[in-house]
């Protein structure tokens, strides 16, 4: 009869579906019953975990580390802050203005370098239209 309760009630706390003085009476079984099912060995282990575990402390550290403010650490703070806004206004200089065939120049460069680009994109579009070719016919060869 106990038994078939204790299996009940462990079948119940696997689908977590009991109360904590369920879950506490499985555990004191456990524990104490020396014979249980070889099936149920497992549980033992298990259940006897959580008692273990409740007992498990961790040693807790009582000495707190303080950083200690000293004056040597706000001079090399200042020193930074300093330092940065310098940078800063260093690299934002004026742009520089060029005289008008300078720009030109690049301007024909940049044109001459696209019309390369143009005529390479333009070779694989050629490609691509001898494929289209190619399944038009074999579409018609097929229709037929």
């Amino acid at each position: 009869m106990e038994s078939k309760k204790n299996k009940a009630l462990l079948e119940k706390y696997l689908d977590g579906k009991t109360s904590l003085s369920e879950e506490k009476y499985l555990s004191n079984y456990f524990k104490s019953t020396q014979i249980i099912p070889e099936n149920w060995e497992s549980y033992r282990m298990f259940f006897g975990y959580f008692d273990h575990a409740k007992t498990v402390q961790f040693p807790v550290s009582t000495k707190r580390k303080f950083i200690i403010f000293k004056p040597w650490m706000a001079a090399a703070a200042l020193i930074a802050v300093v330092f940065s806004i310098q940078l800063n206004t260093l690299s934002e200089q004026k742009p520089i203005i060029k005289n008008n065939t300078e720009v030109e120049l690049a301007f024909q460069q940049f044109k001459t370098n696209m019309k390369m680009v143009s005529n390479q994109l333009n070779k694989g579009t050629e490609k691509v239209t001898y494929l289209n070719y190619w399944n038009l016919t074999s579409q018609k060869i097929l229709n037929k």
